[in-house]
């Protein structure tokens, strides 16, 4: 087999193999497959070798692609709120300090204070990013958003902020002249172009916007010149690798020195900055090298054990984001906007309902309370007084990563996962339940944003 992603896909493809499918006949993770076949990663050659004696069983493969799949027919069931359960959500007491905290974020923001400081905003989602840094102050003044229905929310909530394109690849030098004599230089861009947007160099088809959305990011750097610009983006980015075997991360510095810039890429974790959440993220800092700076992270403000020499706060949890709200079960709503639970089916209910805080369905000792497939991560309850497991767009899926409610038997509703996000009640969602979740679940910590956002002030 030749030892690229795409060939392997190629002929998983031809054997009628899903990835899931090929990752139990190997034995190898299906993530790995999917960063593997998407050329983010090499693999060990004791893997790729595994992979093809796996393939070439054709008896197991065979009986594998005709296996029918299991289907259990759908009955839902009223789910009952027990009293004992009930009691475990009292109320903790971080929880009114960091309610207050979010609070405090769209006093900031709506109170439209005056200092001076200009910055856009690209691939602006539903606004997390830009909320962070409107509430320290700095103006918002155009932004770029290619999904419409997240432009919608974005618009919802910075009404004078411009729309200056939905598709980056779209707005021409022509109309960045325009933006560039009604706004003038900024001082800060901010924005994460997805993954797929870095590559730079290699073999590539230069007429692929897909492939060169990083470029655009830099044109506005070069029409508005900022004293700064942050890029944040998934921590994998940081060992991704380009057609030619080298690291993403190193072409994007390079990318910047050659634009003028000093660029220093920092690995974090939200919990660290405040956030009730597991979050690791990957911050590249640029700052303009006539500035004479060095790109730089705030301090974080959490993450010790509080003790006599004054040790920092320790993280806060599932807990302190949403034991104010209303305990609900399946099926059930609340009268807090977004605060209701998916109905999710009786059998699933029946695998998690004796779950403790921390496993998964797949942990039972009953193997008739076990799910057909999946893996240890899915089906898995999240823990009350530790931060929140990562939120990702599928959060309202019983059956995804880490999104069963710690206690009840159920999904994350919307809205504790936009307090997880550190998104304030105050913010605004319009739009489709789905559209909702992929802008939260898409977002930047506003609260994460705030504290790089009074980082970057005291630089500039």
């Amino acid at each position: 087999m030749e030892n690229t992603g795409s060939s392997l896909r190629e002929r998983r493809i031809q054997f009628g193999l899903s990835q899931a499918k090929l990752s139990e006949l190997s034995g190898v993770s299906q993530h790995l497959l999917s960063a593997y076949e998407l050329e983010k990663i090499t693999l060990t050659e004791d893997i790729i070798k595994k992979i093809a004696r796996a393939l070439s069983n054709t008896n197991n493969v065979d009986n594998l692609v005709t296996r029918k799949k299991r289907y259990r027919e759908h009955h839902y069931i009223d789910v009952k709120n027990l009293p004992d359960r009930v009691a475990k959500t009292i109320k903790t007491d971080g929880n009114d300090e960091y309610t207050n905290s979010l609070k405090r974020l769209t006093d900031l923001h709506l109170s439209k204070k005056i200092e001076g400081l200009t910055a856009l905003s690209l691939f602006s989602g539903c606004g997390g990013f830009s909320l962070g840094f409107s509430a320290a102050g700095f103006e918002i003044k155009g932004f770029v958003e290619l999904d419409k229905d997240l432009r919608k929310i974005y618009k919802r909530n910075f009404p004078t902020s411009i729309e200056m394109g939905s598709d980056i690849t779209g707005v021409s030098q022509e109309k960045l002249s325009e933006f560039h004599a009604k706004f003038g230089n900024v001082d800060l861009i901010i924005g994460g172009p997805p993954c797929q947007g870095f590559s730079l160099s290699g073999k590539r088809n230069i007429e692929d916007p897909r492939n060169q959305l990083f470029r655009h990011y830099l044109r506005f750097v070069d029409t508005f010149k900022p004293k700064i610009a942050v890029l944040e983006n998934v921590r994998l980015l940081t060992s991704m690798k380009n057609a030619d075997g080298g690291y993403v991360h190193n072409d994007i510095s390079n990318e910047f020195h050659k634009h003028g810039y000093e660029v220093k890429y920092f690995e974090i974790n939200a919990k660290d900055f405040g956030v009730p959440q597991h979050r690791e993220r990957v911050l590249f800092v640029a700052v303009r090298s006539d500035l004479n700076l060095s790109p730089s992270l705030p301090n974080p403000t959490h993450g010790g054990i509080q003790d006599l020499f004054g040790a920092l706060p320790i993280c806060r949890t599932f807990a302190d984001a949403c034991s104010d709200l209303p305990f609900i079960e399946s099926g059930q709503k609340s009268e807090i906007p977004f605060h209701e639970a998916v109905n999710h089916p009786a059998h699933v209910i029946d695998w998690l309902w004796d779950v403790p805080e921390g496993y998964s369905a797949h942990d039972n000792e009953d193997p008739n309370k076990r799910p057909p497939s999946g893996y240890n991560t899915t089906y898995k309850r999240q823990v009350w007084n530790e931060p929140a497991s990562t939120v990702q767009t599928t959060f309202g899926m019983i059956s995804g990563c880490r999104n069963v409610h710690p206690i009840a038997t159920r999904s994350l509703s919307i809205r504790e996962a936009a307090r997880i996000q550190s998104f304030p009640d105050e913010y605004i969602f319009d739009g489709t339940l789905g559209t909702i979740r992929t802008g939260i679940g898409n977002a930047v910590p506003p609260l994460l944003a705030y504290q790089m956002a009074i980082h970057v002030k005291k630089i500039i």
